[in-house]
């Protein structure tokens, strides 16, 4: 049991929010300087190896923008957007080549009904979302003629990995806001961030509820060795609007 993991009825995503304006300037250090094995070894190529030759694309939850400025190298346009303006300001700051916007998906969305967009990149982003209908719900219309590539922690093995698996109160199969030490496997940053467990069929139904079809799903393992944690740590999914064939 984790005792510095907490289960909290409710939370703001103004505190959220608030949370990553805390985090992202130590953690831009910390990836930039390629001392995140995760990051680097695992999703970053996972998500650029399926960009697929997209011309349009939109990072959402794209933080400090490290892997933004990467898949501007592959498409004709790119957009970051991230609702932390801390993080915004740090994107810009290293990259002045690819549009950064302070948004939510939601406003995104809202703001721009006709844009026309290939691929939606959501990498580490599904878990913190707070209301995962409304978030893919956005996502679904910004790729109405594309595609979502999304990474996240896997569901059934992270809160082992976390240690809070056998915390009081935790059931897999419950919805549950999580407050946690923020950390990467090589590094302790001293502040609290926030996601939300979901069981993976919670996802998954919420991609069929907006018209979405999983079209690949893999389970990722974290870089570390299999004596040290032999399960996946993460998913990757890629989905695309269902397309329905009228008689």
């Amino acid at each position: 049991m984790n005792e510095d993991i907490r289960i909290v009825a409710h939370k703001a995503q103004t505190a959220v929010t608030g949370e990553w304006d805390l985090i992202a300037p130590e953690r831009d250090a910390q990836v930039a300087g390629n001392h995140d094995a995760s990051f680097t070894r695992v999703l970053e190529p996972w998500v650029l190896d399926r960009t697929r030759g997209a011309r349009n694309i939109i990072d959402v939850g794209c933080g400090t923008g490290r892997l933004t400025s990467k898949l501007h190298l592959r498409a004709e346009t790119v957009v970051g957007i991230d609702p932390s303006s801390v993080s915004i300001d740090i994107a810009q700051s290293h990259d002045d080549g690819t549009r950064y916007a302070v948004a939510s998906a939601e406003q995104w969305a809202a703001q721009h009904p006709d844009a026309e967009i290939d691929l939606v990149v959501a990498n580490m982003v599904l878990m913190d979302a707070l209301h995962l209908d409304s978030f893919i719900a956005a996502i679904a219309r910004i790729a109405r003629k594309g595609r979502i590539l999304a990474t996240m922690t896997h569901p059934t093995f992270w809160p082992i990995y976390w240690g809070y698996a056998t915390n009081p109160g935790f059931d897999y199969l419950t919805e549950a806001v999580i407050e946690a030490p923020f950390k990467t496997s090589s590094h302790e940053f001293g502040l609290i961030a926030t996601h939300v467990h979901r069981p993976l069929s919670t996802y998954l139904q919420a991609f069929r509820t907006n018209g979405l079809k999983v079209t690949h799903l893999q389970e990722l393992r974290g870089p570390e060795p299999r004596v040290t944690f032999p399960f996946p740590r993460f998913i990757g999914i890629e989905v695309r609007r269902r397309i329905v064939r009228r008689a």
